[in-house]
């Protein structure tokens, strides 16, 4: 009898964590934006890899991917983290989609871009990136 109850027990709990689970709606999408960002300052292409959409892939696999992102960095002579600062200055989701404007503070410099997301059955990942041009604002 024990070991009936005891069974019950663990099949309880595991009902339980798996609700719990599949009720956890994941990092938002400005979480990914700063992921994103800091994958770049890092040049953790494989994270970036993760949290980038098809379109941002051009068709690549990851190691197509990394290695060509390793290869233009190298080129350019960026080797090292930059250590940069990223905070988020708004965030706009409805439905599937979301712009996130985000703030990359470097040095004495920053600088804010638009990072539009998308939700996936595994979560949001970034479909466009862009440097938000605000010259005429103001």
């Amino acid at each position: 009898m024990p070991l009936l109850v005891a069974l019950l027990v663990v099949v309880g709990l595991l009902f339980v964590l798996w609700i719990a689970f599949a009720k956890d709606p994941g990092p938002a999408p400005a979480d990914v934006a700063i992921a994103y960002e800091r994958a770049w300052d890092l040049l953790d292409f494989d994270l970036l890899y993760d949290l980038s959409g098809p379109q941002l892939r051009d068709g690549m696999r990851r190691d197509e991917f990394v290695a060509a992102k390793r290869a233009a960095y190298e080129r350019s002579g960026h080797r090292a983290p930059v250590g940069a600062h990223v905070s988020v200055d708004e965030t706009v989701a409805a439905n599937e989609t979301a712009v996130v404007v985000t703030r990359v503070t470097a040095g004495e410099g920053s600088i804010c871009n638009d990072v539009v997301l998308e939700k996936t059955a595994n979560g949001w990942v970034v479909v466009r990136y862009a440097i938000r041009d605000d010259r005429g604002a103001g």
